[in-house]
């Protein structure tokens, strides 16, 4: 599991909080060892943070932690990056 700040991105005041809870290190990029990546949005709806696993069970269990704390899990269908497989938007009211 890794995870990074894109830059130029508005980083919520909980991000810390959420990385504490998700577990996951921040590194300076993501590695080819993560096999299955996500994005998360801000409150303006931009990703400002992608988190890579390297293992699908690790992927699933990563999109738990959001869902349990209401994140919304927008899968993306086919695009140009084939490791990034989804969104988690912001729950209503953070």
């Amino acid at each position: 599991m890794e995870t990074i700040l894109l830059k130029g991105k508005a980083v919520p005041k909980f991000d810390h909080a959420l990385v504490a809870f998700l577990g996951v290190p921040e590194v300076e990029a993501i590695t080819d060892g993560s096999i299955r990546q996500f994005g998360i949005e801000n409150g303006d709806g931009e990703v400002y943070r992608i988190v890579g696993a390297e293992s699908e069970q690790v992927y699933d269990a990563l999109i738990g932690r959001l869902r349990n704390l209401h994140y919304r899990i927008e899968p993306l269908g086919k695009s140009g990056f084939d490791k990034f497989r989804a969104v988690a938007r912001m729950p209503p009211g953070l």
